[in-house]
């Protein structure tokens, strides 16, 4: 009997802790832009799965001293696309072009990836971007650096 009261009591602290996450998520897929914190956030979180429990200031700053973001943003600027695609560059070790090597600029990161097809043809880097499309986008570049699943 205390082994059963144990584990849901564990089930319910555990679905507390992830249902906060969850609405993390959720709140990112439905903002009508996408800010550099969202952003963060989720980059923070691919680094180390611990990071899931920061607010998205707390991951800016992460990003921040990780030297990702420049000094001085702000977590609740919306981010543009070229923002956004030096941030996946960095995040998911994308080597880029010769000029994105060189530099590490937005501009040629966002070049890059448009060249890979992650952007359409009539984005702007100086666009700013939903949530959703802004997911999708950093989705994109994690299926790109992770190793896909053996075939027998």
């Amino acid at each position: 009997m205390k082994q059963k009261i144990l584990i849901l009591t564990v089930f319910f602290v555990a679905m507390a802790v992830y249902g906060q996450e969850a609405s993390k998520v959720t709140e990112i897929l439905d903002a009508p832009q996408l800010t550099t914190g969202q952003a963060a956030y989720i980059a923070a979180c691919w680094f180390d799965p611990a990071n899931e429990t920061m607010d998205f200031h707390q991951a800016t700053q992460f990003l921040v001293d990780q030297g990702m973001l420049k000094e001085g943003i702000s977590s609740t600027d919306s981010i543009r696309l070229d923002e956004l695609a030096g941030l996946c560059m960095k995040t998911w070790d994308i080597p880029g072009g010769l000029f994105y090597r060189l530099t590490k600029a937005d501009r040629y990161a966002f070049k890059d990836l448009k060249a890979l097809g992650y952007f359409s043809t009539n984005d702007d880097p100086s666009f700013t971007v939903a949530g959703f499309q802004g997911m999708s986008i950093m989705f994109k570049c994690m299926e790109y650096n992770t190793p896909a699943l053996p075939t027998e």
